[in-house]
């Protein structure tokens, strides 16, 4: 079977696509590279890739409907479970996946009542059992269109509940076994780091030693995720190899034999494997190398490629699910292009420089389809951002992050000295890293519809095969380059255009695209209340309305570019995510309300879009505008006096056929004034304030006569909107109701002068 293991797994890969229910079009593609294995005339083969499709269909098949059942009931408040992993504490938040009697997984999480409980609450490890009170709900499933789809992303992990606690009753140490046993030398080993490390390190030292990457700002991330070099701070493939022969070589060093040597590594990967987390690319690599070293000892005689194949088919013999991990997928399909690349175009290349370049850009174009899908965006600058960290990572850092690991156990004072040569180079690679970050260096291209990603990854496919062939590189990714480019700017001609109420829970974000991208607009941001808290309650990690909903929406959507950001009033549940654009997602134009600037949270947004050179206007009543798809008119306020809700701009519209009616947080005494100075009737109306009973008048609803409302509101928010009287109002008049807490995201589709309302949520 030598060279054939391939077969098989692409094999196992087509059948379980069709037992998880992939895609249809993406189960064509792999179907299509099973039946490969018939050019081949080898009936052996053929009978060994048939018998491995239907054991992987049945497999899979039995995994999905598995997934289904859950033993739990809502109503359950008592329960009984061992943590998997050491919880994760970030600020006054416990989280962590749980173990159940039942042998069900639960995702649990607790809110932190004081710094003592914190404290107490820190020594709970991997394999503790506990007696807790508490209540099971459902997870969210995606509110937005493309976002992350959290209840899914359970759901392949075959978990069915969220288990928020209560209170914890009773924790015993009970962890027994050797898996159990080598997690807490894992956690053993982070908490050193924690103790001994300077700030600037603990990071690096986390994620590379033992692929624990929590540590870094989100700042940072973000910065090395558009550069991508991300991958750089998990443990890979590269890193087992480094970690292999610097190894090897030592065991060798000190009088071992190599038969002796392959044995211990054997042995010590697998260990190595759970200290680094276990996850998906440690694995991968940890398995490929230990059947190679088998093989290499024995009449098998595998490849590299084999020993990939083979990884794969006991990940998915294990785990079905697995396919849809995104770093199992990067993991396998970027080593397999490098491998299949290895023998025929790496060999022509005998220079370092540019074999490394040539390895970087292999990389780029094979996971190209899997991180447009998933991250909306290429990074230009990868290449080159590559061909300078994966040297200084893997040579430089990653070596000596290890000795000064080792020392601090001998050598305290050694340990000091290299920690001052760690912190120079850290810095350095850091200030580096911000040299590369051009504003030119990422590309949102959106997510692309599932036909377009097909056709991506076919283009990516002909790419390597004429590549392969000899062909100039340039011209052979001719075809990828179309298509990228297609995704990108067929907005540019398409005649449909879309008006987006974005979920983002209590607050205002409405999304405007004209067709032919005549034009984008968002009104309001959204935005969280930000409260006091004591030091030890503040999270690493915030949940953020801009960096976690809004920006991730917009890059999916493909818009790099804002035409005009229409800031309706300074309260933080409207723009309170404005200040996260900057930076991230140009905007040609900041309209406000008249002296709104004054208030603090206004004007600290307006200093962060000055830095970027941003025009800002004052508009009221009377300013507009208008293209070919569409008019636009501020109705309100009349003056230049700001005194909150009822200073909010409105903006009065005529899109895709029908009127449409913004209108902020504009309260009872503001639609009066509306009333007094316009009359006319509206198709949508915005309905304000959210639905309080402030707004939303018997008289304004009889002067407007809308035909549909939607209301912007946070799913089971603390004011109690909309409140009752509100939706009586509206029914009374049978008029259609909207809301994002209920529905999600709200969304109006239209060609011309038609278009049709959708909701994510049914």
């Amino acid at each position: 079977m030598q060279g054939y293991w391939l077969y098989l797994a692409v094999a196992a890969l087509s059948a379980s696509s069709v037992g998880l229910r992939v895609h249809l079009g993406l189960t064509i593609i792999f179907h299509l590279f099973s039946l490969r294995v018939i050019l081949t005339k080898k009936r052996k083969l053929i009978s060994w890739t048939l018998l491995t499709y239907l054991a992987f269909l049945f497999l899979s098949m039995w995994n999905y409907h598995s997934h289904l059942k859950t033993g739990f009931h809502v109503d359950q408040k008592k329960f009984h479970f061992t943590f998997q992993n050491k919880p994760m504490v970030d600020g006054n938040k416990l989280s962590g996946i749980v173990r159940a009697d039942s042998m069900e997984d639960l995702a649990l999480t607790y809110k932190i009542m004081s710094k003592d409980e914190k404290t107490t609450l820190e020594k709970l490890k991997s394999g503790i059992t506990c007696t807790a009170s508490g209540e099971l709900t459902k997870p969210e499933p995606n509110r937005n269109e493309h976002l992350f789809n959290y209840e899914q992303y359970l759901f392949w992990q075959n978990i069915h509940w969220q288990l928020k606690i209560d209170h914890f009753e009773n924790c015993i140490d009970d962890g027994k076994g050797i898996l159990v046993k080598l997690k807490r030398m894992r956690e053993a080993a982070l908490e050193k780091i924690e103790q001994q490390y300077p700030d600037a390190i603990i990071p690096y030292a986390k994620a590379l030693l033992f692929g624990d990457r929590f540590d870094f700002e989100d700042k940072d991330y973000s910065l090395y995720q558009r550069l991508g070099i991300v991958h750089l701070l998990a443990i890979s493939g590269l890193h087992i190899s480094l970690i292999y022969m610097g190894f090897f070589y030592i065991l060798i060093r000190t009088g071992v034999t190599r038969e002796t040597g392959y044995k211990f590594i054997i042995f010590f990967l697998p260990i190595y494997a759970i200290l680094c987390g276990a996850n998906p690319p440690v694995i991968r690599a940890s398995i490929m190398l230990i059947i190679i070293l088998l093989s290499s000892h024995s009449k098998l005689s595998l490849t590299s490629i084999d020993g990939l194949s083979i990884s794969f088919l006991l990940f998915m013999m294990i785990n079905p699910f697995i396919l849809f991990h995104i770093g199992f997928q990067l993991s396998f399909i970027v080593s397999l292009s490098i491998l299949l690349s290895s023998q025929t175009i790496l060999s022509r290349y005998k220079n370092g420089v540019k074999q490394l370049l040539l390895i970087s850009f292999i990389s780029q174009i094979s996971s190209l389809p899997i991180i447009v899908y998933h991250f909306y965006q290429i990074s230009i600058v990868s290449i080159l951002s590559n061909l300078f960290f994966v040297p200084l990572y893997s040579f430089v850092l990653l070596p000596l992050l290890i000795f000064t690991f080792l020392i601090s156990f001998l050598f305290p004072w050694l340990f000091e000295m290299v920690n001052k040569c760690l912190l120079m180079i850290i810095y350095f690679s850091e200030k580096v890293a911000q040299l590369f970050d051009f504003k030119w260096g990422v590309l949102i291209v959106g997510r692309p519809g599932i036909w377009v990603l097909i056709f991506i990854i076919v283009a990516a496919i002909y790419f390597f095969i004429c590549f392969e062939k000899g062909r100039n590189m340039y011209l052979s990714a001719i075809l990828l380059m179309v298509i990228v480019c297609f995704n990108l700017i067929y907005r540019f001609f398409s005649p449909y255009g879309e008006i987006n109420f974005i979920d983002i829970g209590q607050g205002d974000s409405i999304l405007i695209q004209l067709p032919y991208h005549q034009g984008t607009y968002l009104i309001d941001t959204g935005g969280s209340l930000v409260f006091d808290e004591a030091e030890w309650a503040q999270r690493k990690h915030p949940f953020s309305i801009g960096n976690d909903i809004l920006i991730p929406f917009l890059k999916a959507k493909g818009i790099w570019k804002i035409d005009k950001l229409i800031l309706t009033h300074s309260d933080a549940d409207h723009i309170g995510a404005a200040k996260e654009l900057a930076g991230q997602i140009k905007v040609d134009h900041i309209y406000i309300s008249p002296n709104s600037w004054r208030k603090p949270l206004m004007y600290e947004i307006i200093k962060s879009f000055q830095n970027e050179n941003t025009p800002i206007s004052e508009v009221k009543d009377g300013f507009g505008w208008e293209t070919n798809g569409g008019s636009f008119r501020i109705i309100s306020p009349f003056d230049d006096h700001y005194e909150g809700n009822n200073d909010s701009l409105v903006l009065y519209g005529n899109i895709g056929g029908r009127s449409w009616l913004f209108t902020g947080d504009l309260e009872k005494e503001g639609e009066e004034e509306l009333i007094k100075s316009y009359s006319f009737h509206v198709d949508v109306l915005k309905i304000g304030h959210h639905g309080s009973k402030t707004s939303t008048s018997p008289l304004f609803l009889d002067h407007v006569q809308p035909a549909i409302a939607v209301i912007s509101v946070g799913k089971n928010n603390r004011y109690g909107h909309p409140n009752n009287e509100v939706l009586e109002r509206l029914n009374e008049k049978n008029i259609i109701i909207y809301r994002t807490d209920s529905q999600g995201e709200v969304m109006y589709k239209f060609k011309g002068n038609k278009g049709t309302f959708h909701t994510v949520l049914p």
